[in-house]
């Protein structure tokens, strides 16, 4: 018997699928459309750093074991799949032009400081020298302050799902792609089967990974899940060669170098419901603010441009456990802006939970019907 049909192929499913299939368990994902897309195909790939011998609380302990195990699958998938990541150290300026932003600085610079994790701030004439590409900003006198976070790490998304979806079917995890779920037969608190409109699939457990589409689902099992989706576009140009190194954020936007030449620049945060389309005014933002940083972009063409659905909690942390009432049923979604980077980390504490065992953190703050 199917010990976890996993109901969303995005990176939390795989990666849960994954992280079961190494431990020798059966496991079948099921995906509404292909398997890695949505909002895990297009998220700019940013890892932060965290860590875990310097973490208490649960939340930062999962960003701890998050970073701790990317490196370390990022060789793993290579050594299986042959498929590169892309998982590379390149650093991270984070910069501020407003008073809001300086005083964030000083505060991500003090939790660096707590956590001992490398970071510093620069002068004009350091970031001049650090990434010369800044020098419209720096010589306009915009920029009031500057960190660099020498740690600051980036994978290639398409290519760290291509390498986990074929990792999966190595070991076995049997994929679904275009298979919509449309109802639960449920019995005495237990999910007994999931159907779609062509199968009926009986697990030993259910997992919803399914994004911004967790809450309709779980709404047909009578749950209601304070998850919303937010928005995400994306603009993404390509240059001859690689451009510059390291990834520039000032608050939630970001310009992100990858080694080809492309630069992806991010992201909007929108309250629009399910509506995927880019727009004219998103992709001009999104324009506008790389080249006020990087004033060379202006020459560089767009390749394309698209957008992604986050599923966004109330308090901006994922929700991650058993779902009320269902005494198989387990849930792992609202991630945010950090799917990717807390897909290590989430995927190894849900094989536990999953398994009957202790998780390594403790999952209280993150169940769903927290206050």
């Amino acid at each position: 018997m199917i010990e976890c049909l996993i109901i969303g192929g995005g990176v939390i499913g795989l990666s849960l699928a994954y992280e079961m299939a190494r431990k020798g368990q059966k496991v079948r994902v099921l995906e509404r459309n292909e398997p890695g897309q949505e909002a895990s195909w297009a998220g700019a790939g940013i890892l932060s750093t965290a860590n875990l011998d310097t973490a208490t609380d649960p939340y930062e302990r999962l960003r701890g074991l998050s970073t701790q195990l990317h490196s370390r699958w990022a060789d793993e998938l290579r050594a299986e799949t042959g498929i590169d990541n892309g998982y590379h150290c390149c650093g991270e300026i984070r910069i501020a032009r407003s008073e809001e932003e300086h005083a964030n600085l000083r505060e991500t610079l003090k939790w660096h400081s707590r956590h001992n994790i490398p970071a510093r701030e620069l002068t004009p004439q350091e970031l001049l020298e650090l990434e010369p590409k800044l020098s419209f900003p720096i010589h306009q006198n915009q920029i009031l302050s500057a960190l660099h976070l020498p740690l600051g790490t980036q994978v290639r998304n398409p290519r760290h799902l291509q390498a986990l979806i074929s990792a999966c079917l190595k070991r076995g995890v049997e994929i679904s792609p275009g298979t919509v779920v449309e109802d639960f037969e449920i019995r005495r608190g237990r999910v007994e089967a999931v159907k779609s409109t062509t199968l009926t699939i009986r697990a030993k457990n259910i997992c919803f990974t399914s994004g911004a589409w967790s809450r309709p689902l779980l709404e047909r099992v009578g749950v209601s899940l304070k998850l919303k989706p937010i928005r995400g576009q994306m603009v993404l140009f390509k240059a001859p060669k690689r451009f510059f190194e390291p990834i520039i954020s000032e608050g939630p936007r970001y310009i992100v170098p990858r080694r080809d030449g492309r630069i992806l620049a991010g992201s909007t945060e929108e309250d629009v419901g399910y509506v995927k389309q880019n727009t004219p005014s998103g992709v001009s933002e999104l324009t506008r603010f790389a080249v006020g940083l990087v004033e060379d972009l202006a020459q560089v063409p767009v390749e394309r441009t698209w957008s992604g659905l986050r599923p966004s909690s109330p308090d901006g942390k994922p929700i991650l456990g058993r779902v009320a009432d269902l005494e198989n049923a387990f849930l792992a979604t609202g991630h945010f802006r950090s799917g990717l980077f807390l897909s290590t980390g989430t995927a190894v504490v849900l094989q536990q939970l999953i398994s009957g065992e202790q998780p390594e953190i403790d999952l209280t703050p993150f169940q769903m019907d927290r206050s």
